[in-house]
């Protein structure tokens, strides 16, 4: 009977962890390769044969055709946390959206930052918001664009309701994405307490089959190459508004600065 009783609880065990492990697994799932910003700019860059043109006039952008981009696509991006030294108090806890921004900055000017350097990138622009909107919560998809532009000389175009394709289009641009949402119907399985109530994370690749998105969420320690499916980013994705399920559906795209 012993015996019987031990098999049962190892039986029991096992399938338990097989359990967790699946779930885990579930979320972590296999991503692309990574591929560099600039080597996507030179995709779609054409250099023309008349060298005595100027820089700006010889390189223009290729006309994109959906049905030729890859069915899978993943952009390189040094991935750090918005709490880099796992330090969630103030002002971590509410720097999503200026990690999110520094994220990008990083791999569009090949800073190479450390974790040091990044998390004093964050206090720097924390301090930056203070001054120019009073505050550095609840950043809306307005002041995320117009930050990226004063403070780190990145142009931006805001989308409203974008769809899959406009992500696509974006990426295989080589142009990184910024998206806000209600945080707590994301449903990431690492988030705290269900996660927060106003998030931002970057968009950095997608799977088209079925449609999926691959993340860098700084909410989570966890959150390099974090795959959503569509339907979950589409239907939590709100910029800032109270309560939040009022706020718009939009989507920044950060355009690579001029001589990239």
């Amino acid at each position: 009977m012993k015996s019987y009783i031990i098999v049962l609880m190892v039986l029991t065990l096992t399938g338990g962890g097989y359990v967790l492990y699946k779930n885990t697994r579930d979320y972590k799932e296999p991503v692309p390769v990574a591929v560099s910003v600039s080597d996507l700019q030179k995709k779609n860059t054409q250099e023309s044969q008349e060298g005595s043109l100027t820089q700006e006039s010889k390189t223009q952008e290729v006309e994109q055709d959906p049905a030729t981009f890859p069915d899978e696509l993943n952009i390189q991006l040094t991935f750090y946390s918005q709490a880099p030294f796992g330090n969630w108090d103030y002002p971590w806890q509410e720097a999503c959206e200026e990690a999110s921004a520094l994220l990008v900055a990083n791999a569009y000017y090949e800073h190479n930052w450390t974790r040091e350097e990044f998390n004093d990138q964050i206090l720097k622009l924390v301090d930056w918001q203070k001054g120019y909107f009073g505050t550095y919560l609840d950043t809306t998809a307005a002041q995320i664009s117009e930050m990226l532009d004063k403070d780190l000389g990145l142009k931006s175009v805001i989308h409203d309701n974008p769809t899959f394709e406009d992500v696509e289009k974006a990426l295989n641009k080589g142009h990184l994405i910024i998206m806000t949402f209600a945080g707590k119907e994301l449903n990431n399985p690492y988030f705290t307490n269900g996660g927060p109530v106003y998030h931002a994370l970057v968009v950095k690749g997608y799977k088209k089959d079925p449609q999926k998105v691959i993340t860098a969420d700084v909410g989570t320690r966890r959150g390099e190459d974090f795959v959503y499916s569509w339907s979950n980013i589409y239907s939590s994705l709100h910029d800032y508004a109270e309560p939040i399920d009022n706020g718009a559906k939009r989507m920044i795209e950060v355009l690579p600065p001029e001589g990239f």
